[in-house]
Parts: structure tokens; C-alpha cells; sequence
């Protein structure tokens, strides 16, 4: 099975990729199966991407924790597994938005793995909106760029031309044999990315990978409650959140239903949800303050009893 790794930073829109590339013919012509990795005890992208207007996608989810690091030996049963039960064409892998790509290489490229399946390509997805995460992250950032054979320049939408090419300048210097593609709401030729072959190969054969030094430092917290969520609160609450909260994504109840929230680097959107869902939320960030965090999102609830 060809695999496509798909990585890039917090928020950048990777899940917002795998469900372009299954809404395309790609899933028409070709079987494939999903592995998000998500941070925390609640999985959100893999409830997003199972619900693909019908269609019956083979995800399968690993949670609390980072491929790269402390669920290594779980992805790797979980490639093998794959293989095995589903044997499908094609395999996407979503790693966290924390996660340094070197030691997935190991996985993919190394026997067995390597016995049944091709790294077909790694893409990483950027945002050009919050590319301001550079400055603060430094080698961090750069390693998940460094890795890719295409990148997926994102949200070109939300900067203004010269700094759009100030960033390509920057993509192309850190990874001159890199194909750089700029997008709005990841919106790309699914047979462009599936046209280009892995250069990582031969770099993971001689050892050349990043380390992931312990998560970067990166912390997740969760929050969950039945009870209904006061709207105007809870965006006085996001914009409330310090600078180094940089992701809060995950399931809310309002009055009139749930929505499904995505909040990265200031920035928050809300989609609508097909299905009811309690608010469920993930948190990632940097030295954060757990405790006063869930205690201001706390007073966004509403006073009444949790639903039935």
C-alpha cells in the first residue's frame, strides 16, 4: 500500500486536506484507510473525517499521545493491522500537529513495514495565516517543514501578497527541492500529491532524521460537560487565552445545537454539527496554566442541570 504522511503544525489544516482528498475521485478509484494521531484523551479529526458525506471511511485513531514518541509501537501494530485486515491501495496518515516527523520514517521505511507498503510522499501543511509560529517554535517548526517532498502553503487567503511571497521565499530556502503549493482551505489536485514520489526514502535508510525531544515541550489538557455553552462567554473566553495556548479544537453544545470549534493562534471558527455532541475540547500549549484555563472556561457554562 502506498502511504502519504501528512504533517504540519497545530491548526495549519490537515484534517481539512484528508477530507478534501476523500470527497475527491481518489476514493472512488482507489480503497483507502486513515490514521489520525490527536493529542489528548478525546479524538476529535477522526469523528470529522469518518463523516464524509456518506461514505464509509476506514479510520483508525491513536490518541494520547504522539506518534513519534510515546505511541511508536502502537502505530506501528497499527500499520500492520491495516494491512492485514483492510489491505487497502492507499494509507493516509494525519500526525499531530506536535509531532517531528523523524521517527515515523523508522516505521514506514524499516522491515517489516516496508515489506507491504511504499512512503509514497510526506506533505506538510502550512499556515500562512499564523506563520508567526516560526519565531517562537524555531527548529521545531522548521524540521516539520525540512521533511516534506510538497508543501501545502494554506490560508493564502488570510496575508497580504508581499508577505505571501516573503514566506514562500523562506519555504523554499529551508527545503529548495520541496514542490511548494499555495491553497485556500487545502483545495488541491489530490493527483498532483499523488503523482510525486518520496525523496525520504534514502535519508531514513542512512539515519538522517529529527529527534522529537519530548514533545517540544508541548502540554494537552481536555475539558468535558453536558451542560449547555453561553456563546458570547466563550468567545470573550477565546480571546481571553494567552499566547501560548495555541490550539483549542473539539465539540460544543450551544442552545441550538453543537458546532464543532477550531481555535489556532487567535484565531477561531466554528462549523455546524450533523449530530448532537456534549462539548468536548482539546487544549495544546506551552507552559499554560491548566487549572485557571478550565476555571474561566467553567464560567461559560450555563446554569442549568446537564442535559439527559
Amino acid at each position: 500500500m502506498d502511504v502519504l504522511l501528512i504533517t504540519g503544525f497545530l491548526g495549519a489544516g490537515k484534517t481539512t486536506l484528508i477530507r478534501h482528498l476523500l470527497k475527491s475521485e481518489f476514493t472512488a478509484t482507489e480503497k483507502v484507510a486513515v490514521i489520525v494521531n490527536e493529542v489528548g484523551e478525546i479524538g476529535i479529526d477522526g469523528s470529522v473525517i469518518k463523516r464524509q458525506d456518506g461514505q464509509d471511511v476506514n479510520v483508525l485513531e491513536l490518541t494520547s499521545g504522539c506518534i513519534c514518541c510515546t505511541i511508536k509501537t502502537d502505530f506501528f501494530k497499527a500499520v500492520q493491522e491495516i494491512h492485514k485486515t483492510l489491505n487497502p491501495s492507499h494509507l493516509v496518515v494525519e500526525a499531530t500537529g506536535i509531532a517531528q516527523p523523524g521517527d515515523m520514517f523508522d516505521v514506514l521505511c524499516q522491515a517489516p513495514v516496508s515489506e507491504f507498503s511504499r512512503l509514497k510522499s510526506v506533505i506538510t501543511v502550512v499556515d500562512a495565516g499564523f506563520f508567526e509560529a516560526r519565531e517562537v517554535l524555531g527548529t521545531f517548526y522548521d524540521n516539520q517543514i525540512k521533511c516534506a517532498d510538497t508543501l501545502i502553503l494554506n490560508k493564502t487567503d488570510r496575508v497580504e501578497t508581499e508577505r505571501l511571497d516573503q514566506i514562500k521565499s523562506v519555504l523554499a530556502e529551508l527545503t529548495p527541492e520541496s514542490n511548494i503549493i499555495a491553497a485556500q482551505h487545502c483545495a488541491v489536485d489530490p493527483s498532483v500529491l499523488l503523482g510525486l514520489a518520496s525523496k525520504r526514502q534514502d535519508h531514513v535508510q542512512h539515519g538522517h532524521h529529527s529527534h522529537h525531544n519530548e514533545q517540544g515541550g508541548f502540554s494537552s489538557f481536555t475539558f468535558e460537560d453536558r451542560r449547555l455553552m453561553d456563546k458570547a462567554k466563550l468567545d470573550r473566553f477565546l480571546e481571553s487565552l494567552p499566547p501560548n495556548l495555541f490550539r483549542c479544537k473539539g465539540w460544543v453544545r450551544f442552545p441550538d445545537g453543537s458546532k464543532l470549534l477550531n481555535y489556532i493562534g487567535g484565531n477561531c471558527r466554528y462549523e455546524p454539527a450533523a449530530d448532537l455532541h456534549d462539548t468536548a475540547l482539546v487544549f495544546i500549549g506551552r507552559n499554560c496554566d491548566e487549572k485557571e484555563i478550565l476555571k474561566d472556561l467553567q464560567k461559560c457554562l450555563k446554569d442549568k442541570e446537564a442535559l439527559v
